[in-house]
């Protein structure tokens, strides 16, 4: 009996010894494994931004990418359109300052401006200087839209009594909201064409006298041209 008692304790004893012995030889292996798979999560999450870099990098909207000089300045080169002996035309503009009054005008290469006298610019198409637009860009606060069109009539009238003709500017009050008002007079001297275009803008009031021949018909060119005054 003695002898059993002693077997049954010996073998709880070595049962126990045996159970450390798994216990340690197992917890480094585990470790090891965790560690081992942290690793493998940590690349797989590096793997994976990498990839969603590289998506984000070729779904990048073209439109977003830093634009180059060239094309900044093909973005700044406008045109006008015009109508000329019923005919449209396109060309490219350029911006003039005016010496004596403060405003800018935006107009084709083949004309020029110049200061005429105080107050008074003078637009010249350069291959026929007779061919022209004077430019008075009147302060607000010294006479209102309706003085200056009564006064565009006036001149019209004295000059071409029989042929007074009221133009017609629906269209552009519709397709250009910056033109508050916009009104216009069209006579016939001795085979040409004088018209006094009378607009208002938000800050100035631009009376314009455009010389014009029939054959050349360079009105509407005069006014697009006009318009762009600021």
């Amino acid at each position: 009996m003695k002898k059993s008692l002693t077997a049954i304790s010996a073998a709880l004893i070595l049962s126990t010894v045996l159970a450390a012995c798994n216990t340690d030889t197992e917890e480094p292996i585990t470790k090891a494994a965790n560690e081992e798979q942290l690793e493998n999560e940590q690349v797989q999450s590096d793997e994976q931004q990498e990839e969603q870099q590289e998506e984000n990098t070729e779904s990048a909207d073209p439109a977003e990418e830093p634009k180059n000089e060239q094309d900044v300045k093909k973005e700044e080169i406008t045109t006008l359109t015009y109508s000329s002996n019923n005919q449209p035309f396109t060309e490219e503009v350029v911006e003039a300052k005016s010496e004596e009054m403060n405003y800018t005008i935006q107009h084709f290469e083949d004309y020029t401006l110049v200061a005429e006298e105080p107050g008074v610019d003078h637009l010249i198409f350069n291959k026929d200087d007779e061919l022209s637009m004077q430019i008075e860009v009147i302060n607000k606060e010294e006479a209102t839209f309706e003085q200056i069109k009564a006064t565009a009539k006036e001149t019209i009238f004295a000059i071409a009594p029989d042929n007074l003709k009221e133009l017609e500017f629906s269209t552009i009050l519709t397709e250009r909201p910056e033109i508050l008002n916009i009104t216009g007079y069209e006579g016939v001297v001795d085979g040409e064409k004088v018209v006094k275009v009378v607009l208002e803008r938000s800050n100035l009031i631009a009376a314009l006298t455009i010389y014009d021949k029939p054959q050349a018909d360079l009105m509407d060119a005069f006014i697009q041209m006009g318009l762009t005054i600021q």
